[in-house]
Formats: structure tokens, sequence, C-alpha cells
């Protein structure tokens, strides 16, 4: 069967359809569209885009669909493995998953974030502490009161429904870029020294450590360095 235009009673819709009868690949440049029951694949290859409206069992898929892949309830019984490493998303940063079920073993970014409501909008790298009209206000020098750093690119994020006017995704564990007044060494206590800065110190009171630098950062001036969070 080669190169026609094929539809099948169970709702299956295929373009331009090629089947290799040595291995029963299924080719199509065209469109594959189900509307019924389930549909089951042992091999598939699709340049075109692909809706499933149905239920779709796949045992194995050389996913290059172009149009994108929108099934309904989808089972898959052998692995999904991306063309290239490292190469492409599950959802986007505008069309996020619900609920995923599964094992992690990477994380791409260092540190563990919440979300808190602030009293404004705070850059990333901002020493905030607990206080203000809302949840999260900027720290004060030496206070008691700090709550860490606004996280950058947090690899987890806590509370992640949180709404509101300002929502900031506050560090609470782990490495993260941070705004600091100099002289800092590796290793220094770090707490706040007032306008969103911290500062090394060598007899913090207790309750005021944000931290610990990862690195040094030598001169009297305003700078950006890595700060574990949660170090005491």
């Amino acid at each position: 069967m080669a190169n026609q235009n094929f539809v099948v009673q169970n709702g299956l819709t295929v373009g331009p359809l090629t089947i290799d009868a040595a291995t029963g690949t299924i080719t199509t440049s065209g469109n594959i569209v189900t509307t019924g029951t389930t549909v089951t694949f042992v091999n598939e290859v699709v340049t075109g885009t692909e809706a499933i409206y149905g239920n779709l069992t796949v045992a194995n898929v050389t996913a290059n669909a172009t149009g994108g892949l929108n099934p309904g309830a989808v089972t898959f019984t052998g692995n999904i493995v991306p063309a290239g490493n490292v190469s492409y998303n599950i959802g986007s940063s505008a069309a996020w998953w619900n609920t995923l079920y599964g094992t992690s073993t990477h994380a791409q970014y260092a540190d563990l974030a919440e979300n808190y409501q602030a009293d404004r909008f705070y850059n990333p790298g901002t020493v905030v502490m607990f206080g203000g009209v809302e949840e999260i206000t900027l720290a004060t020098a030496e206070t008691t009161a700090v709550a860490g750093v606004v996280s950058t690119n947090p690899a987890h994020l806590m509370n992640g429904s949180l709404a509101g006017t300002n929502v900031i995704p506050l560090a609470l564990t782990g490495r993260v870029p941070c705004m600091v007044i100099g002289p800092v060494a590796k290793g220094d206590m770090m707490v706040a020294a007032g306008f969103g800065y911290a500062k090394a110190s060598s007899t913090p009171v207790l309750g005021s450590v944000i931290g610990k630098a990862v690195q040094d950062f030598p001169i009297q001036a305003k700078g950006v360095i890595e700060v574990v969070v949660g170090r005491l």
C-alpha cells in the first residue's frame, strides 16, 4: 500500500500514506485525525499534524510531528525518547501541564523556592524580609526578620498557584545570584546590608544570616555573586 489517501471506519483518517510491508512502519507527510475508538500504532513516523480525539496506544513512535500531537488519552508501552539531548520541552512557559506523576533525576537550576506576596516587584537577587503591607518587603540592614533572596531561576517552585499583584519566588535553599556590597570572601556569612543588598558579617546575630558566599568579591563596591541560602 503506497502513497494514497487512506480512510478506515474506526475513525482514522490519513493523508498520503506509506506502509512498509517488512517493518510495518507507517509514514505520512499528511495529517492523521482520529475521531472515535482506540487506535493502536506499532511503528509510526509523522511529519504532518496528528490530532487524536479518541485513545491512542503506541508501541514505537518516531516523533517528527511538525504540527504537534494533540491527544485525548495516550498509553505508551515503550520509551519516549527525544531526537536530541536537552533539545525539546514538555509544555511551555505559556502552556503548562497540570499534575505530572513520575520520578525526576535532574534539575536544570540550583535552588528550591516558594512564592510569597510582596508589597511591590523586586528583581531577582534582591534581599527581602518578612514585613510590610504584604508578606515580603525590602530588607533593612542586619534585620533578624530576613526572609532570603528573590530567586532567579528556581529548580523547583512551591506554592505555584499563588495569585496576586506582586508574587515573588523566594529562594529557601540552594545557590542563587545575590546582590552584594563587598568585600566578600568565599564562606562568609551573609546578612542584609539594606536596600536589597547583602554583606559579609563575622559576628552575625541569630536570625540575621541569609546564607554563605560561594564566590569572592574582593572590592568595596556593589555586585552580584552566588550565595548558598539556608546555610548558617
